[in-house]
């Protein structure tokens, strides 16, 4: 049965240190390996929940697959050794750390299996600015860092972050995506509101144009296309997700800033049948093919035809799909906002030409170079970051006609049967 307060989740850890250090000039963490694939093959995961006006809660969950677990003699139990370090800095100025808090998390293997470290840090925040947390996974046997960069939106009570979404077992969503018609409770403690107006979207969206093309997509108009109501029950709300598309949940009347659930397919971010899989290959397909395989009569086997044909044998046509729709999900992890992760820009850039060398985050967007910072010959894409309702991780790219011939080429390579940038 559902409790009705939220109890927040054990941690468990043998032991946890924590120390904050006061605001100091330095420089910003390297942001170079957010989107490279050694960096995200640690599944870890973070909400912020905003209490007050200076104290916010980070949630985090880290998967334990990866992390290396030693012993110091045969006698002991194996542990894992991992710092979580997290930088806190001002949206207007990024190059100067504000605040640091970190925690030392030591995890005793046990007969019980325990696939998620889980707890949560309190984090120093003001109300009425925006920050970026740096947010570093430091395994201290492997030694490893893993890296997120992760906005926080602390300008007012109406942001998502205002609100501790679960489902009926009080376990933390994480992501801003969810299952089909999923059930889930929604606590927040600055919104004193006891009705909420949610609009519901269909959320159908084309797929990104190639970054050279001028043609203008079509903008989207805040008209949903149904609306309701729901009120707080013993500092609860609950909401049913439709089938597809999304909801949003408004604070109040005056403001569209709230909370936005996005519904996509069960088995998201992973594709799992062939139209996923054609839809997300159009990026590399002639039009032709396209159709063919969108019309064919068995779609799996139209679209295994395609990656046999450019990869020449069913060893490299496996390595092919493989790399090619492992990108898709990585993006839809990255990238997702009211569409689906590969759908957009920036997921289209990452599925296509691979992980950045380089990543310049600014307060309106991020610059991805390939190749190095002011080589005439790197090829640099320019997202600016789209301020909307619904989420913070809408970005556009800048298209260019001098992005047609790299585009091409990295186009060609994977239909040659290589990948671009195994990265």
């Amino acid at each position: 049965m559902f409790l009705n307060k939220i109890t927040y989740p054990i941690i468990l850890f043998v032991c946890i240190f924590l120390n904050s250090c006061s605001t100091q000039k330095i420089n910003q963490s390297n942001k170079d390996r957010l989107y490279k694939k050694e960096n995200n093959e640690l599944n870890s995961k973070f909400t912020l929940y905003h209490l007050n006006d200076s104290v916010s809660e980070l949630f985090f969950e880290i998967s334990n697959e990866v992390l290396v677990y030693k012993r110091t003699d045969t006698s002991n139990y194996f542990y894992s050794d991992v710092k979580l370090l997290v930088k806190i800095s001002s949206e207007d100025n990024l190059n100067s750390v504000k605040d640091t808090v970190s925690i030392k998390i030591i995890d005793r293997q046990s007969d019980a299996v325990v696939k998620f470290l889980k707890g949560f840090i309190f984090l120093n925040l003001d109300n009425g600015s925006n920050y970026d947390l740096d947010i570093n996974v430091i395994d201290n046997h492997k030694k490893t860092i893993y890296s997120q960069s992760f906005y926080c939106n602390k300008e007012n009570i109406n942001s998502r972050q205002n609100f501790l979404v679960t489902n009926y077992r009080n376990e933390i969503f994480y992501n801003s995506y969810y299952k089909p018609e999923e059930l889930i409770y929604l606590q927040t403690i600055r919104n004193k509101e006891q009705l909420y107006n949610v609009d519901v979207f269909k959320g159908d969206f084309k797929i990104a144009l190639p970054p050279f093309s001028m043609e203008l997509m079509p903008h989207f108009s805040y008209k949903p296309d149904s609306t309701y109501a729901i009120s707080k029950q013993n500092d609860l709300m609950e909401v049913q997700l439709p089938k597809t598309g999304f909801v949003h949940l408004k604070t109040n009347k005056e403001t569209k800033e709230g909370v936005t659930f996005f519904v996509y397919e069960s088995s998201f971010p992973k594709i799992k049948n062939a139209d996923q899989m054609i839809l997300s290959t159009r990026y590399i397909m002639a039009k032709k093919e396209f159709d063919n395989c969108m019309q064919a009569a068995d779609k799996k086997a139209a679209i295994d035809k395609f990656w046999l044909e450019i990869g020449g044998s069913n060893e490299r046509a496996k390595e092919l799909i493989k790399k090619y729709y492992g990108r898709v999900q990585e993006s839809n992890k990255l990238f997702s906002s009211f569409q689906e992760g590969w759908k957009t820009d920036r997921g289209m850039i990452y599925i296509v030409f691979g992980a950045p060398s380089k990543v310049t985050k600014r307060k309106n967007g991020e610059i991805w170079t390939y190749g190095e910072i002011g080589n005439p010959n790197s090829i640099v894409f320019d997202f600016i970051k789209v301020i909307n309702p619904f989420t913070d991780n809408d970005y556009y790219l800048e298209r260019s006609d001098i992005f047609k011939s790299p585009w091409y080429q990295a186009v060609d390579m994977w239909r040659q049967g290589r990948v671009y940038l195994d990265n």
